[in-house]
């Protein structure tokens, strides 16, 4: 399934008066995720033009798609998926903890994130699943934790990460 997002970048003309500079079409295959904007210099990596989060002091808005659930795929194959989905994007120091699910991770990014579709739930370190709905907002810094699609369809997001700088990392 190709999901294409449309991306209109806004600007001044020479008067100081706002205008349409540009648009351009962003298209996500499957198992992919688009990337809408970063205030930081992509740098290829593991074959990502982008990587999984910011650098220091670097903002990244993505829009990420969690396909259904595989009845049929086993734990063990589901923790062979995990392990080759960090392993693939150089991203295996973010598996802190992975004894609640094996998507668990941590970036140390601060993170609003969205549900535009689907149903989901966000797993933590402790308590019970949190039950997400289309528009629930998530804000989260530096906390290990799992995004679990509960079907039947795909579950939609879009995440705003931001990493904090080495001088604001106590703020």
């Amino acid at each position: 399934m190709v999901t294409t997002v449309r991306r209109f970048h806004v600007g001044l003309d020479p008067a100081g008066r706002s205008h349409l500079v540009g648009q351009e079409s962003l298209e996500r295959g499957a198992g992919t995720d688009i990337e809408l904007w970063q205030d930081f210099a992509p740098t290829p990596g593991n074959g990502r033009a982008v990587p999984f989060y910011p650098p220091p002091g670097g903002t990244l808005l993505r829009l990420f798609v969690l396909p259904p659930p595989d009845p049929g795929l086993s734990e063990a194959g589901r923790a062979e998926i995990a392990e080759a989905f960090f392993a693939g994007n150089g991203i295996e120091h973010c598996r802190v903890d992975v004894t609640r699910h094996p998507l668990m991770h941590r970036t140390p990014t601060r993170d609003c994130v969205v549900l535009l579709q689907g149903r989901a739930q966000l797993l933590l370190d402790t308590g019970p699943p949190v039950e997400l709905e289309p528009l629930d907002c998530v804000v989260q810094g530096a906390t290990n934790h799992a995004w679990v699609n509960l079907g039947p369809g795909p579950a939609v997001f879009v995440a705003l990460m931001a990493h904090p700088s080495e001088t604001d990392a106590t703020a």
